[in-house]
């Protein structure tokens, strides 16, 4: 299995961490666009189960758009790899087709808007 960057440095403690903030029932919007912009101010790509859990909060607080924002940072973390953000995708498509979201990619806002190729940024 692929390891996220420095995952080993931040262990179990965190992704549990994580997990249990999402996970709670009192969770409002702002702490969930919050906790998403924590994690990714840190050097880190989030183990699937933590990206996992902030899907489910974002569908429990009927937060769409952060859920693409969610996997356009996972993206942007990693410009130079495209195969860790796949394994990503692929890991989490499970949890996506249960929760009716879909990546960035699928959406079209990948491209540019006169469609001749991607995104400048």
């Amino acid at each position: 299995a692929v390891v996220s960057t420095q995952s080993a440095h931040y262990g179990r403690e965190f992704d549990a961490m994580w997990i249990h903030f999402f996970s709670n029932p009192l969770l409002d919007a702002f702490e969930l666009r919050r906790g998403v912009n924590i994690i990714h101010d840190l050097d880190i790509i989030p183990e699937p189960v933590v990206v996992e859990s902030m899907l489910r909060a974002c569908r429990r607080l009927n937060q769409y758009p952060l859920t693409v924002r969610i996997f356009e940072g996972i993206k942007d973390k990693i410009p130079h790899d495209p195969q860790i953000y796949q394994w990503m995708v692929q890991e989490l498509t499970p949890v996506m087709e249960e929760l009716g979201v879909v990546t960035p990619d699928t959406l079209g806002l990948h491209i540019a808007p006169d469609g001749k190729g991607p995104l400048p940024y």
